[in-house]
């Protein structure tokens, strides 16, 4: 589906996670970043999608364009 939207929003979500030792290896954390833009569509819907780290990138509050998705799932964005 492609519908006409804005970026209203963006958020990064990171998260730690923590990891036991075992045989002989030491503990260590790892972080993960999870990126999310929220779009607004022309009939005032909002829908938050999770992107990729480079399309987080790219994209910036206020542009405008065509966004296709397939259900919750962001397939792009592209100005106008």
């Amino acid at each position: 589906l492609t519908v006409d939207a804005k970026i209203v929003s963006r958020r990064a979500d990171v998260s730690h996670h923590h990891h036991a030792g075992n045989q002989g290896t030491a503990p260590h954390t790892t972080t993960s970043t999870t990126y999310y833009v929220t779009f607004q569509m022309e009939s005032g819907d909002r829908m938050e999608l999770r992107v990729s780290g480079q399309e987080y990138g790219y994209l910036a509050e206020g542009d405008a364009g065509k966004l296709t998705f397939q259900g919750t799932r962001y397939q792009g964005f592209q100005r106008t």
